[in-house]
């Protein structure tokens, strides 16, 4: 994972590996094809818990150290859309890059727009004597048309509650209706900001963000940011209550990590009569708040 939460698959082969360039590629196109299923950001999530708990340290101090990561549960979230998305980093490592494995590093990182392809060739340097080794690494594919392929979807992302609407009512319109009735809800509610966030989504917070609508057409449930601001949330079944409670708005369901990040899709909200039996819930979470413990 990089800063961006964007998953990177390496592959890593010495120059006397006498398997083809072509199988080279293919593996590592095989495990860009099945990331998606094969992993997901609960199951990354908890391997570095289980890392970090070893080295006597949290979760959250491994990604501040390593990362730079402030908030967790967004870095999280951003991983699982980049999963959904497909938007990966793909890394061939080797003594020697041949100039044919160049060539189609080239094409791909000049094709893909969500994903990067890159090699790196790492020479290795040994003095007369072999006391000293120097480590030498080249970046191979980053080219001007890459670049230009990389910012192209970029610039579409939402910037203001006018382009997050039109982007979700290309998805479903319902979505768009639910987005709008959040957005009347959240900017009228006296214990509630509304701001956006880095990645052109929007999250309503008390303090910090307890829900977040993605430009993708889901709703979040903030739940670690909840046991973060009020300790009586530090509690997995009365978050499981909740759930429960909120579910039982008809069409409400729950995907992903019910205990870190439950999400949800947009679209049944945009029912007047779901969307109020679901903001009663909320609701009453916000008025039991003590932010201050």
């Amino acid at each position: 994972m990089d800063s961006n939460g964007i998953p990177t698959l390496v592959e890593v082969k010495r120059s006397s590996d006498t398997r083809g360039r072509r199988e080279v590629v293919a593996q590592m196109l095989d495990y860009a094809a099945n990331a998606k299923t094969s992993f997901s950001a609960d199951r990354m999530a908890a391997w570095l818990e289980d890392d970090a708990q070893a080295r006597g340290t949290t979760t959250a101090q491994a990604l501040s150290d390593t990362l730079g990561v402030e908030d967790p549960d967004a870095f999280w979230t951003t991983v699982a859309t980049n999963l959904d998305l497909e938007r990966f980093r793909l890394i061939f490592v080797s003594d020697v890059i041949p100039p044919e494995l160049r060539r189609i590093v080239e094409f791909l990182n000049g094709q893909m727009a969500q994903t990067e392809v890159l090699a790196i060739e790492v020479k290795q340097y040994v003095d007369d004597h072999a006391r000293h080794q120097t480590i030498v690494p080249r970046v191979i594919g980053n080219t001007e048309t890459a670049k230009r392929t990389k910012r192209a979807p970029s610039s579409g992302r939402a910037t203001d509650r006018t382009s997050l609407l039109a982007a979700l009512a290309e998805g479903d319109p319902g979505a768009a209706d639910a987005a709008q009735a959040l957005l009347d809800w959240g900017e009228q509610h006296p214990n509630l900001s509304v701001h956006w966030t880095r990645a052109g989504d929007i999250a309503f917070a008390v303090g910090k963000s307890l829900l977040r609508v993605w430009e993708e057409g889901k709703l979040e449930v903030k739940v670690n940011t909840l046991r973060r601001v009020d300790a009586q949330w530090d509690n997995d079944a009365r978050i499981e209550l909740l759930l429960r409670r909120l579910e039982n708005v008809d069409g409400v369901r729950f995907m992903g990590n019910r205990r870190q990040w439950p999400r949800m899709p947009l679209a049944p909200l945009a029912d007047p009569g779901k969307l109020e039996a679901f903001l009663g819930v909320f609701d009453d979470v916000i008025r039991g708040l003590d932010v201050e413990s």
